[in-house]
């Protein structure tokens, strides 16, 4: 008797033996096959789910920007319905430390649950339980000190720990985690070549901007100089009648010098950028009154030929606040020339100009009475992804406001309804951003989501 039970011992460890080695075979074909994370993960649950007899396995990344655990994939076996645990899992993230996933990625290290229904550390037990999920395990997949995500299997019996099977699981993931960082090495090459082809390129751009404005600007100044003593020849009886039309051509000529010196300032930022030089912004006593004045002053001719007003509620009471001048400028100038796009002849552009009740900021709202926006739009509203509807448009004009709102520690949102008109409301310090709060060194550059998003779970 003693006999058959050593027999059938040894016949058992030798099956888990197999199994074992058929799924480190197995992760390893996929990994050779694949070119992507994302065209493995699927294939690598599957390849360790069947061998090892687990039933649902669930792979999660690290956003090392948001310091959290995301869901990428999942594999099953059909016989599981475990659809309600699934979606409850999709919708979360995890942080470090907390639930099985978030101790397997702080401590670096395979952790195995009997139960995970029974087991405080679990944070999903009463979605396990309404499943009949029981037994589970986790590891990091890793590269050295460095963990790139975990992976976590399930099964509805209780399952004791198995030391092979941690070791094994733990070995598969450091395979995954160096197949990761190549995939990760690759593509930074692969953006770091697409970068310098781009900054190669924009340094032959802001060199031909930059010799085709020289003629625009001495002409303009000649074309005031030649106006001038045109009128000065002309009888007072005649000057008397073009007064109005002499105004015009003075402010004309004055918003095409004043607009090449800003086209000027803006090429000697790309190419300080392409030498990989970027200025920090350069804050300032700023009166907002001030900007949006010169903002409307650019935009007057484009906005009378629309018929659309321009106009302006409070500024004048608004005190005055340390900012970048010049990149408020252009921020401003972006959204008023976006509305103008937008709204319809007869149709106002407003900017509206308040303080906080605490007196540390100023609020500002941008209102249009133009076609309003989307929701796919609004969504990608302040990322690259932004969607333009100007012919000719690149999308970039809002992200540039988010990055520049962001770099003096205000905030932007946006409401905004299909034939309802746009708002965009921002608000900024009086006294710019926080000291060593980072923001402005990555100007043009800062990026951060709007406020209409999808809300995860976090487990804390």
């Amino acid at each position: 008797m003693e006999e058959t039970v050593e027999l059938a011992r040894a016949r058992a460890q030798k099956t888990r033996a197999e199994r074992r080695l058929v799924a480190q075979y197995a992760v390893t074909k996929v990994l050779a096959e694949s070119a992507t994370l994302m065209d493995a993960a699927h294939e690598i649950l599957r390849a360790i789910g069947e061998s090892l007899n687990w039933e649902l396995g669930m792979f999660w990344n690290v956003d090392e920007q948001a310091d959290v655990l995301r869901f990428v994939d999942l594999w099953h076996t059909p016989c599981v319905e475990a659809s309600a645990f699934c979606e409850d899992s999709r919708g979360r993230i995890f942080q470090r430390g907390v639930g099985l996933i978030g101790h397997v990625w702080a401590s670096g290290i395979p952790i195995w649950m009997p139960d995970v229904v029974t087991d405080r550390d679990f944070r999903r037990a009463p979605m396990a339980a309404r499943v009949g999920l029981h037994g589970a395990c986790a590891f990091p997949v890793r590269k050295g000190l460095r963990i790139y995500g975990v992976i976590e299997f399930f099964s509805r019996e209780i399952r004791e720990p198995d030391q092979d099977v941690l070791d094994m699981v733990a070995d598969i993931g450091i395979k995954v985690g160096q197949f990761v960082d190549r995939e990760q090495t690759a593509e930074a090459l692969r953006q770091a070549e697409a970068l310098a082809e781009v900054a190669r390129l924009l340094g032959d751009i802001g060199h031909d901007i930059k010799n085709m404005l020289m003629p625009i600007v001495s002409g303009a100044r000649l074309l005031e100089e030649e106006l001038d003593e045109c009128y000065g020849r002309l009888p007072e009886t005649v000057t008397g009648n073009l007064k109005a039309s002499r105004d015009l051509t003075k402010e004309l000529t004055a918003m095409i010098q004043r607009g090449s010196r800003r086209i000027e300032d803006r090429v000697r930022e790309m190419a300080e950028s392409v030498k990989g030089i970027t200025r920090p912004p350069e804050f300032a006593p700023c009166r907002i009154s001030d900007v949006v004045s010169t903002v409307y002053a650019s935009l007057r001719i484009l906005a009378h030929e629309r018929k659309i007003a321009l106009q302006v509620d409070g500024l004048d009471t608004l005190p005055l606040i340390r900012a970048d001048e010049s990149r408020l400028f252009n921020a401003i100038y972006n959204l008023v020339n976006n509305a103008i796009a937008e709204v319809p002849p007869g149709g106002s552009i407003n900017v509206r100009g308040s303080i906080d009740p605490a007196g540390t900021s100023v609020y500002l709202s941008v209102i249009d009475t133009g076609k309003g926006m989307l929701p796919e739009v609004r969504a990608s509203l302040f990322t690259y992804r932004a969607i333009s509807r100007k012919v000719g448009g690149t999308g970039l004009g809002t992200k540039i406001v988010k990055d520049v709102v962001s770099a003096h520690g205000g905030t932007i949102t946006v409401q905004s309804e299909p034939g309802k008109g746009t708002v965009f409301h921002i608000t900024l310090p009086l006294e710019g951003p926080p000291p060593h709060s980072g923001r402005g060194s990555r100007m043009i550059g800062a990026s951060h989501t709007p406020n209409v998003h999808f809300q995860p779970i976090v487990e804390e």
